[in-house]
């Protein structure tokens, strides 16, 4: 009876190490969000924010990609956003997704 018990005292407690090993890694439930990327194809620069597609002018994207490198980064998302009318969640997105496209 003894043997019994123990065996099945062991096959639990490998059980129990198996499912910390092997089981679902918890999540974060407020993981950060990777910013929103801009394409840029045949000239025309196109971000897209909440599922909507935004035209930004080349000569202020480089402007904002000017401002940006130069570590003015808040100047950036100003312009950004005086130019389209953006909010600052959105605006912030986007000038850190042109940094990422440099790296």
């Amino acid at each position: 009876m003894v043997k019994i018990v123990l065996i099945g005292a062991i096959i639990l407690v490998v059980l129990v190490m198996l499912r910390r090993l092997f089981g679902p890694r918890p999540r974060e439930p407020f993981a950060p969000q990777k910013p929103k990327m801009i394409s840029a194809e045949g000239g025309a620069v196109a971000a897209e924010i909440d599922g909507q597609e935004l035209d930004i002018d080349p000569a202020v994207l480089a402007e904002i990609r000017k401002l940006s490198d130069s570590g003015q980064k808040i100047e950036a998302i100003k312009r950004l956003r005086e130019t389209t009318g953006l909010g600052l969640a959105e605006a912030k997105q986007i000038v850190e997704s042109l940094n990422q496209l440099r790296k």
